[in-house]
C-alpha cells in the first residue's frame, strides 16, 4: 500500500483533529445540559463516526506503510518515545472512542430512537459497559490533545523543523 503523500497526510491529520475536537465538545455538552437534545446526540455521532472512520484509515496506512516522518526534529530519546507514544495513542484512542460508540448503540437497541429522533435521554446508555470505557477514552483523548497541542507549540516556537 502507497504511502499518502504529505499534503495528504497532514490534510487527514487536520481533518480528524477538527472531527475529533468538535465530537468531543459535543460529547461534554451532551452530559453537562438539560435538557436532553436529540439533534445535539445526532451531531455527536455524526461527527465521532466521521472522526472515528478516518482514524481507522489513517492507522491502516501507518501500519501498512508506517509513520510519517516527524515535522519538527527531535533532540534526545526521552523525546522520541515520548512522541511515539503520543502519537499511537492519538491513533488508537478514537478507534476505542469509535468502537465503544458503536457498542452503546447497538447494546441499548436505540438506533432507531436515535434516528428519529424519539430517544428521551442518555438514561438508555446509563450503566453499559461501552459507556464507562467511551467517557474514559474521551478523557485521555483530551489529555492527549492537550499534550499533543503543548508540544507542538513547544516545538514551533524553539522552529526545529525537520522538512
Amino acid at each position: 500500500m502507497a504511502a499518502l503523500p504529505v499534503t495528504g497526510n497532514r490534510l487527514l491529520h487536520w481533518t480528524i483533529a477538527a472531527l475529533t475536537i468538535s465530537a468531543l465538545a459535543t460529547g461534554y455538552a451532551l452530559t453537562n445540559n438539560e435538557p436532553f437534545s436529540p439533534n445535539l446526540l445526532r451531531t455527536h455521532l455524526g461527527l465521532g463516526l466521521s472522526a472515528g472512520l478516518l482514524a481507522l484509515v489513517r492507522t491502516i496506512f501507518w501500519l501498512a506503510k508506517e509513520a510519517p516522518q516527524p515535522v519538527f526534529a527531535v533532540h534526545s530519546g526521552l523525546q522520541q518515545a515520548i512522541g511515539k507514544g503520543v502519537h499511537a495513542a492519538l491513533r488508537l484512542v478514537p478507534l476505542l472512542l469509535l468502537v465503544s460508540g458503536i457498542g452503546m448503540i447497538v447494546i441499548s437497541v436505540s438506533l432507531e430512537k436515535i434516528a428519529n429522533g424519539t430517544l428521551p435521554g442518555l438514561a438508555a446508555f446509563a450503566g453499559l459497559p461501552p459507556a464507562g470505557l467511551h467517557h474514559a477514552a474521551a478523557l485521555l483523548l483530551a489529555a492527549l490533545i492537550g499534550l499533543h497541542s503543548l508540544a507542538a507549540l513547544w516545538h514551533w516556537q524553539r522552529r526545529s523543523f525537520t522538512a
